[in-house]
């Protein structure tokens, strides 16, 4: 394990001129809080060279998913690793573990480098989260509910203020507010992002609101994007399920007020109910749903008694 220079490294990315505000300052606050440590570890003799065996990935980084190693093997490989990784104090089992960094030590590993230049910090379980956010954001998006699972990991666990959190991820309040109530979410709606279906967070937000007003017809919803059943706009098309679904429930407030009527025929089409009814030219239809077949039954014991 050996000292190295940080002279004449470059910056973390270079600014495009398409970037957001937004991107800019997320950009500018993950370089300050770098350079910070990249001054601070050379006035401290703390940047080495670490044996990869003596590495290790933290268990509680917020990216479960890492992509397009191969690529940065590559660039390693040609240009070496120009900004080192960061990495704990080496801890009593004897191993330093990555705060940021991990797709670089993955790649260096994969190309059967022995040691990699990295910094060592001590730093508080609360700033290596935030740490790894800002860099996940700006290297290779994380998926919302990775975002989401460590946002509540800073505020609900290590007590946070949401304010706080906000301003150091370059955030308002409203973006880890969405990224709170997503935490929340069942297992088949996290599955879409994690097959690769939606990864956007406001759309897999307005399906959360969904789920919880409506979460017979958000089931639905959601098996039809797995089937692939749906075109066009996620959240234009959550809307009209929406608006559909509560047309659904209106029509079986007409369908119990008008089935005092004699029943001529009855019979099923797909998942639909179809009544032909005494003094009715057009059949009643009633979509086959549990809360459907709840009143149904529930009207035809009041008829029995």
């Amino acid at each position: 394990m050996s000292k190295v220079s940080l002279a004449n490294r470059k910056r973390l990315g270079e600014l495009t001129v398409d970037q957001t505000q937004a991107d800019i300052k997320k950009e500018e606050l993950l370089t300050l809080k770098m350079s910070q440590l990249n001054a601070q570890a050379e006035r401290m003799g703390t940047l080495l060279n670490i044996a990869i065996h003596d590495i290790q990935p933290d268990p509680k980084q917020p990216r479960k998913t890492f992509r397009n190693i191969d690529s940065l093997a590559q660039s390693i490989e040609a240009k070496g690793i120009i900004q080192p990784i960061i990495v704990t104090e080496k801890t009593s089992e004897g191993f330093y573990y990555i705060i940021a960094g991990e797709r670089r030590f993955r790649a260096a590993k994969q190309i059967g480098l022995s040691h990699i230049p990295c910094i060592v910090r001590n730093e508080t379980d609360a700033d290596i989260l935030i740490i790894q956010l800002l860099e996940n954001d700006q290297r290779e998006k994380v998926s919302p509910f990775e975002e989401a699972d460590a946002l509540v990991e800073l505020i609900k666990n290590k007590k946070l203020k949401k304010g706080v959190v906000a301003k150091s991820l370059g955030h308002d309040n409203s973006w880890v507010s969405m990224r709170m109530k997503l935490a929340e979410s069942a297992d088949s709606l996290r599955a879409l992002s994690e097959d690769g279906l939606i990864d956007d967070a406001r759309t897999l937000y307005e399906l959360k609101k969904f789920e919880d007003e409506m979460p017979e017809a958000a089931k639905e919803f959601i098996e039809k994007i797995h089937a692939k059943k749906i075109r066009g706009s996620y959240r234009a098309a959550i809307k009209r399920a929406r608006d559909n679904w509560r047309k659904r429930e209106e029509g079986d407030e007409i369908f119990v007020r008008q089935s005092s009527d004699e029943v001529l025929d009855i019979y099923f089409d797909e998942d639909l109910l179809v009544m032909k009814l005494e003094n009715k030219p057009k059949p009643l239809k009633l979509q086959l749903s549990a809360h459907n077949l709840t009143k149904l039954y529930r009207e035809l014991q009041a008829r029995v008694k």
